[in-house]
């Protein structure tokens, strides 16, 4: 009985650590995306708009994700910034039913594990000759 115990308390507590781990970028993540695009001749922002969504990213680096409700798939690559706990991010964006946010973006994902979320910022790296997508949330594990 003992030992029955001890393997629950175990699986238990490997649970709630990995579930609450921010202290590496890696992992489950989702959230609200906010999809901005900011007019090139005036800096005017669109009407901004949030959907849910997840992000994978995998120990290898490799990056997954997808934003259902704007029909957007992300897939790309991730590397440490500054430290194990933020990355910078490069994905490609593609299928989204507002086409000016397709492509490729770069940013960083900044965690921080006290208050146990991290904050993704990502620019469109194509410049348009309407304006400047990017593409920002704040997500947790």
């Amino acid at each position: 009985m003992r030992y029955f115990l001890a393997a629950v308390a175990a699986v238990s507590l490997a649970g709630a650590t990995q579930a609450q781990d921010y202290t590496r970028y890696q992992g489950a993540w989702s959230g609200p995306f906010l999809f901005t695009f900011a007019q090139q001749d005036t800096g005017a922002m669109g009407a901004p708009a949030v959907y849910p969504g997840t992000l994978q990213i995998e120990v290898d680096g490799a990056v997954r994700g997808s934003v259902p409700d704007a029909a957007c798939l992300m897939a790309g690559s991730s590397v440490d910034y500054v430290s194990p706990v933020n990355a910078s991010i490069d994905l490609d964006v593609s299928g989204c039913r507002d086409e000016r946010f397709n492509g490729r973006y770069s940013g960083k994902l900044i965690n921080n594990p006290i208050l146990k979320y991290a904050s993704i910022r990502l620019s469109s790296t194509r410049s348009l000759e309407a304006g400047t997508a990017q593409i920002s949330a704040i997500i947790r594990h």
